[in-house]
């Protein structure tokens, strides 16, 4: 609140820091905790709401409406690329940190592409995540300085970031495509119908920008999936 002065002498007028509204998002509850605790220190900042999944945050978002959000890549319902996407279309003054700890250069990018500000690695410190939020909420792309991936391979096929953020669900449907299973075998393992596995791999070539059927089929060989054995759910 502004402070009115005193019609017996000017008195200068301080406006109230701002103090920035925080959503955190990660499918952990103890890691958002923790995350509470530690920005509870700083008065910038007020962390408003948590929460597991995507479409628990879209839930929020409507109600609290975060100056920030802060999101994992890995969310228990899908990835964190159509959530990003969703709040740039619904509250797009809402500035969006990526905190993760996939290092890819290309999971930065796609996220940078999908209206996130900042792509922040898990492992890295009070600072640097201060700082990252402070250079989101200004508006300006903030990275982690070393996001790539370690050298070396990565399960059978050295995965990339469009394996690396897959869902379980998504891993599994891979596994039955890299053993040629045919879509109805492929509802029966999973206790689906055999138009939501057609979805669902409609949505696979999408996200790891495939298309053709064929072309994700080469992609789950090439990536190792072949070597798993696809688990009845």
């Amino acid at each position: 609140m502004t402070p009115v002065a005193s019609s017996a002498a000017p008195t200068a007028v301080t406006d109230t820091p701002r103090v920035c509204r925080l959503l955190l998002v990660d499918s952990q509850r103890i890691f958002r905790q923790a995350l509470r605790v530690l920005l509870s220190t700083e008065d910038s900042f007020a962390v408003v709401g948590e929460a597991g999944t995507a479409s628990e945050a879209l839930e929020l978002m409507g109600t609290l409406q975060p100056d920030a959000v802060i999101t994992d890549l890995h969310l228990t319902d899908g990835s964190t690329v159509p959530l990003i996407e969703h709040i740039r279309e619904r509250f797009p003054k809402t500035a969006i940190l990526v905190l993760t700890a996939v290092r890819a250069r290309d999971a930065a990018a796609a996220v940078r592409k999908a209206g996130a500000l900042g792509y922040l690695l898990k492992d890295r410190g009070r600072g640097e995540l201060l700082a990252g939020l402070r250079s989101v909420i200004a508006g300006r792309w903030y990275r982690s300085s070393n996001p790539a991936a370690p050298r070396g391979r990565v399960g059978a096929g050295g995965l990339g970031y469009g394996a690396a953020y897959l869902t379980e669900r998504q891993r599994l449907v891979l596994r039955s495509v890299a053993h040629g299973h045919p879509a109805r075998q492929i509802a029966a393992m999973l206790g689906v119908s055999v138009r939501a596995v057609h979805k669902q791999r409609e949505r696979l070539r999408e996200a790891l920008q495939l298309k053709s059927t064929a072309a994700l089929t080469r992609f789950a060989v090439r990536e190792g999936f072949a070597e798993e054995t696809p688990e009845r759910r």
